[in-house]
């Protein structure tokens, strides 16, 4: 029986077999030993809670949507609204013209005249002008030296 354990070898500590990493080194297998309690170790990390984190983007999210939506309708509203303005403003363009012209019209001595005429009113057969120099008034024809005007500025 001696022989038997002689030829058995002492357990020797089993290994793990080597792997290789992307360098093609060669690493051990980590041992697996438990801590010894008392002493400080790695501590399990603890995980924060994911349910605030979710719920406050989802709040910004919406915010977000909400306030593009407001101001979405913000711009639309003050498109309507230059939109009417320049339609009202081409509007009262058109009554201005209209305007202009009627007064131009109005203005015309061929259409003072017949107004006139329906009026009642007559041309004054007798016209009267008034000599600057003087200051007479000249009743009829003027003679030609009364036609003669001579005022600065005035070039007949």
């Amino acid at each position: 029986m001696a022989t038997d354990t002689m030829r058995r070898t002492p357990a020797s500590p089993r290994q793990a077999p080597r792997r290789t990493d992307p360098r093609n080194r060669p690493v051990t297998a980590p041992r697996h030993t438990r801590p010894v309690p008392g002493t400080a170790g790695p501590r399990p990390r603890a995980h924060a809670p994911r349910m605030p984190f979710i719920l406050l983007l989802v709040g910004l999210l919406g915010g977000a949507l909400v306030s593009l939506l407001v101001i979405s309708t913000t711009l639309a509203q003050g498109s309507f609204r230059v939109t009417s303005l320049q339609e009202q403003n081409a509007e009262l363009a058109r009554q201005a013209q209209t305007l202009t012209n009627q007064v131009a019209q109005a203005g015309n001595p061929a259409v003072i005249a017949k107004e006139a005429e329906q009026l009642g009113m007559r041309p004054n057969p007798h016209l009267g002008f008034v000599d600057l120099k003087s200051g007479k008034i000249v009743v009829g024809k003027p003679s030609r030296a009364e036609a003669a005007i001579n005022v600065p500025g005035y070039t007949p």
